[in-house]
Parts: C-alpha cells; sequence; structure tokens
C-alpha cells in the first residue's frame, strides 16, 4: 500500500489552475529531522507536495499541517547526462494545525444593527422585579 503520512510546515506554495480547470497547490513541506549534533540547530528534509481540488483550498503557506498521501517519483530531463528523479507527495488529506483568525462581525445578521451599538444599549438596561411577568 503506498501511503506517507508526515507532518512539518508548509512551503513557497503556489496556487494554479491546470488544463483542465482544477485547482491545484505545488509547494513544499519541511519535516523536522533532528538536531544537528555539531551546530545545534534543527535539520528538517524538504519534500515537494501536491494537491488538486478542494485540498488545495486546505493548504496555506506557513501552515503547520499533518498531511496524508501517496509518494510519487518521476524522471526529469534537466539538461543533463542523466535525468533526475523528482519525489512528492500526492496530499489526499490535510489536517491544518495553524490557528485561523476569526472573521469579525461587524453588524447582527437578523437586524442588521452594528454590533457596537448593541453591545452598548445592553448594557445601558436595566430591569426592575416591576417589569416582570412573574
Amino acid at each position: 500500500m503506498n501511503t506517507v503520512n508526515v507532518s512539518g510546515k508548509i512551503l513557497n506554495l503556489t496556487i494554479k489552475v491546470n488544463s483542465n480547470g482544477t485547482k491545484m497547490a505545488i509547494g513544499t513541506v519541511g519535516i523536522y529531522r533532528q538536531k544537528d549534533p555539531q551546530l545545534g540547530k534543527a535539520k528538517y528534509d524538504n519534500v515537494q507536495i501536491i494537491g488538486y481540488g478542494k485540498i488545495a483550498d486546505f493548504m496555506n503557506e506557513g501552515d503547520s499541517v499533518a498531511l496524508t498521501g501517496n509518494l510519487n517519483t518521476y524522471q526529469k530531463d534537466v539538461g543533463l547526462e542523466y535525468p533526475i528523479t523528482i519525489t512528492q507527495i500526492n496530499v489526499t488529506h490535510v489536517d491544518n494545525f495553524t490557528p485561523q483568525s476569526k472573521p469579525v462581525i461587524k453588524e447582527h445578521p437578523s437586524t442588521g444593527l452594528d454590533m457596537g451599538s448593541i453591545d452598548e444599549a445592553v448594557d445601558q438596561i436595566t430591569i426592575k422585579d416591576s417589569d416582570l411577568p412573574f
């Protein structure tokens, strides 16, 4: 079975549309390997990734993610004596661990009133016992 699971940070992401009109996300994922014992710096493996369709919507540059997909290799001729072998992950599932910012709601969805003025109005309301029906 050809399934790979990796976690890391998405880098160099490009969103394109192919000739069939399908959205594509092409980039790399930086996967933590270990600390270099001599330098004390972290080392990363950068693996190319590609995601099609709705998968591309869940991939954003700089996000920390866990990716599931299929490992794919192909030969690419770059004008040298031998072609180079490209290894990439064809992403089939994305778990995004980067918190996404929530949109700020400026007006109430049903009344269209400014939410700031509603909060001020609610703060100024005082209710007495005689106002209650029970």
